[in-house]
């Protein structure tokens, strides 16, 4: 249960005592202290996630050291935990931070990222998590844990509007069906609108804005004293308001120092830039393509617990269908060049079993050992398919309408990249805790997992020309195995006091390139990732525990970084994953959180990373690499302060609250911006920027509580991410101000 703001001071002597703010965690599969857990783990609260107004991962990143999260919309998050992270999307290759709904690994990244809506708590555990998280979880680990049937009856609701035409709703209500409470269940449902704040000049159109609706419910049944069974069913659907597109941002200098080129187009014939028309900034800009998305995902859980005596039994199966559709104007102008549709299709179980000691059990040995033995399978068939509109004004085109006898008018024509996915995946794991006394502890743990994966690519064109050359189909088997390890030795000073130091590897599967446009490039497989990672850290606790301290410093050594770029070919831009042959990842994260009054919180994070790329070659046959360069979406400082007030009356209570968060610059695209490595590299850097969130409550003794709020209050214009394509930029604007006010009545 989470705890998120205890009414009354608590004890230091009292070592089971939880701090301000304190919230029990269940991030090694038993419900823990976060002060008692030798791991870097930040946790927020339910209500501190709703009160704060953070509906969705996206807002929560500020907030957590070293974390950073950008999109190219629903379909495409970009999770990056200390500089590790993945752009990819398809089903094809797979995320490095692994996403748990209710502990439900979650594969498919264009289904992991939904509303945060009727949420217990959320997880963020930065680091490699193989051992009990298993497969590409190299990155980190974020766990969603929904609110669950109660035994008394609660309920809450709640509506909100906001500028951009915004308007929400959201319901719940949960507890008892019988009368002697074995049988519970809870409901909960939700639509969030909000028009778009990017704007297609050419048509009027509003995208990059809000169109979400979902819900959930839970049925918990106790048939015998020491078992449950807990079933959920979820439904979620995301509507064309939440488009995403880009706005073209031309080119940058060259390496010589020759002016930038402005009309510069990805695709774009020459004899057709005169007729581009520039963006003035990047939430406008005339496009020939109206972004789409129309995202559906059904999901069901059953989780079954026992009480065995010496330990309790798991078993968590899932189900989860995911379809989508969704368009952009690929190179983001005016002109008509390249526009694409992606429909995807995807089907996905798991099962997982532990078996968790009891404290009391015979086989804990009076508490002397701790241990979690397990298995898990997961199973993903998937297919998509990327149709490439090549357009009138592409070079191409032009091109190919000029070379006939007579001289034709230009005509657009269609490719079309087509595959189908089937990915198993088997794991057995375990982890014990040996406490050698009540200070001193030892975590052995392991994790053999064993990947297969099969692909069918069938490629077709119109004409054999724009893109794909000639139609091809391939097919690719893959297998990987991987045993990672972990070992953790921590030693408790005082009750409040605790410093650890820890090891172990993580592994993320290898896979198959994104949308190859020859039968080469479809068969290129990328190695599996592979880090070693050493961490030390202190978690603290000071004045009666009104003051918390952690710090954690850590250093990765990574082989086979498996990276993403579109570089140029004979045929045009190409995506293409390739395997850099190491990087180097040295941090210090501080977390501090200060409770100098039963009505006041402060709170401070900072991040540092000095993250390299290691033997990283730029292109096969040319003398240049990435050697020393920064990785992507790794900024080497990210601070976050917040504050809250509380200010009682009578009755009732003023919140008043604000947070800040600054990330330096960092870059998009391997390269540092230079433009050694491309004319448009120099436009993938981006500037440091802050964003200021402010919030103002009110809570009646009537249960009613409304909230006014502001977010990036001082309207800071920054890229959320970029598409770099050859030698074009596309840029996505990040979300702009946003001023709304939520009512929420609780019972």
């Amino acid at each position: 249960m989470a705890q998120d703001a205890p009414s009354q001071t608590t004890a230091a002597a009292e070592t089971d005592a939880p701090a301000y703010g304190d919230i029990l965690v269940t991030a090694q599969r038993r419900e823990e202290r976060i002060q008692d857990i030798p791991i870097a783990i930040t946790a927020l609260g339910g209500d501190q996630l709703s009160s704060a107004g953070m509906v969705s991962l996206d807002s929560i990143a500020p907030r957590v050291p070293s974390v950073y999260f950008g999109s190219f919309g629903a379909l495409r998050p970009q999770l990056y935990i200390r500089g590790i992270g993945t752009r990819s999307f398809d089903p094809g290759s797979e995320s490095s931070v692994g996403v748990f709904a209710d502990e439900v690994y979650l594969g498919r990244s264009s289904g992991s990222f939904g509303s945060l809506k009727d949420i217990e708590r959320v997880e963020v555990l930065r680091g490699p998590q193989g051992t009990l998280y298993g497969r590409n979880t190299i990155g980190g680990a974020i766990n969603v844990i929904t609110k669950a049937p109660t035994a008394t009856f609660e309920a809450v609701a709640e509506a909100g509007i906001s500028n951009f035409d915004g308007w929400e709703v959201f319901g719940a209500a949960g507890g008892p069906i019988t009368s002697n409470g074995t049988i519970q269940f809870r409901v909960a449902g939700w639509h969030t609108e909000r028009d778009g704040y990017v704007t297609n000049l050419a048509t009027g159109t509003k995208f990059q804005g809000v169109d979400n609706t979902g819900g959930r419910i839970r049925l918990a049944i106790e048939p015998t004293d020491g078992w449950r069974i807990d079933l959920t069913g979820e439904y979620l659907h995301d509507g064309d308001k939440a488009g995403f597109g880009g706005i073209n941002q031309g080119t940058g200098r060259t390496a010589g120092g020759a002016p930038a080129n402005p009309g510069s187009v990805f695709f774009a014939s020459p004899a057709r830039l005169p007729n581009l028309i520039r963006p003035e900034s990047l939430r406008a800009g005339f496009l020939n393509f109206d972004p789409t998305l129309d995202r559906d995902s059904y999901s069901g859980v059953a989780r079954v617990e026992g009480d065995l005596g010496f330990a309790t039994l798991t078993s968590i199966s899932a189900y989860k269908k995911l379809k989508v559709r969704d368009s952009r104007d690929l190179d983001g102008s005016s002109l008509d060049t390249l526009s694409q549709i992606g429909i995807e299709r995807s089907n996905q179980y798991t099962q997982e079993l532990r078996l968790t000691s009891n404290p009391d059990g015979a086989t804990s040995f009076d508490g002397k050992l701790d241990w979690i033995i397990g298995a898990f399978y997961y199973k993903d068939k998937s297919s998509r398919d990327d149709i490439f509109r090549v357009g009138v004004d592409s070079a191409p085109r032009v091109a190919f309408a000029g070379a006939q006898v007579p001289p034709v008018a230009s005509t657009p024509a269609t490719d079309i990249v087509s595959a189908n996915y089937n990915i198993k995946s088997y794991a057995i794991f375990g982890q014990a805790t040996i406490h050698f006394t009540d200070a001193l502890e030892l975590t052995l743990g392991g994790r053999y997992t064993e990947d297969k994966k099969r692909i069918a690519f069938v490629d077709t064109t119109t004409d054999a020309l724009p893109i794909i050359a000639a139609g091809f189909s391939v097919n690719v088997d893959r297998k990987y195995t991987s045993f990672d390890p972990r070992a953790v030795l921590s030693y408790k000073i005082s009750p409040d006091l605790s410093v650890y130091a820890s090891y172990s590897t993580g592994f993320k599967s290898g896979g198959f390139q994104y949308a190859p446009f020859n039968a080469a490039a479809a068969g290129t497989v990328f190695a599996p990732e592979d880090i070693k990672t050493y961490e030390i850290g202190v978690k603290s606790d000071w004045l009666d525990r009104r003051l918390r301290v952690n710090l954690s410093a850590f250093h990765y050594d990574y082989a086979n970084l498996q990276v993403s770029r579109i570089i140029d070919t004979a045929s045009g831009p190409q995506t293409l994953i390739t395997n850099a042959a190491g990087s180097k990842v040295d941090g210090v994260e501080l977390e501090v959180s200060m409770h100098p009054s039963d009505n006041l919180d402060f709170g401070f994070n900072y991040g540092y990373l000095d993250a390299k790329y290691d033997n990283y070659v730029f292109n096969l046959g040319q003398n240049l690499t990435f050697d020393g360069t920064t990785l992507v979406r790794a900024p080497k400082h990210s601070i976050s302060v917040n504050g809250e007030w509380r200010i009682p009356f009578g009755d009732n209570k003023v919140t008043l609250a604000a947070s800040y968060s600054l990330l330096s610059d960092f870059f998009h695209e391997p390269g540092e911006g230079n433009p050694i490595y491309g004319s448009g590299i120099p436009l993938t850097a981006e500037e440091g920027y802050g964003l200021l969130d402010l919030r103002a409550s009110v809570d009646f003794a009537s249960n009613f509580r409304l909230t006014a709020y502001a977010s990036n209050v001082l309207n800071t214009d920054y890229r959320r991410t970029v598409n770099a394509l050859g030698a074009t930029v596309v840029g996505f604007a990040g979300q702009p101000r946003i001023i709304g006010l939520r009512g929420t009545f609780t019972y």
